[in-house]
């Protein structure tokens, strides 16, 4: 499963890292899942999105874990 690009993950503003990912496919539904909530919920922060973007490196890493 493919997860955030690194031009993505480098992106702290919200808005900015859900048009970043707009254009990548595949990718970890999470990521989308999130930018979805984000555009309906306006309290949505940069904490919330630096939260979302450890969850999927942390699932990179156990990915990673399964494939040796």
């Amino acid at each position: 499963m493919k997860t955030i690009s690194e031009k993505c993950v480098d992106l702290d503003s919200v808005d900015s890292f859900c048009d970043c990912i707009a254009g990548e496919e595949p990718l970890d539904s999470p990521a989308h899942s999130f930018c979805g909530w984000a555009k309906n919920n306006k309290g949505v922060t940069a904490e919330d999105l630096a939260e979302l973007k450890i969850a999927l490196m942390d699932r990179e890493e156990d990915d990673a874990c399964c494939d040796c």
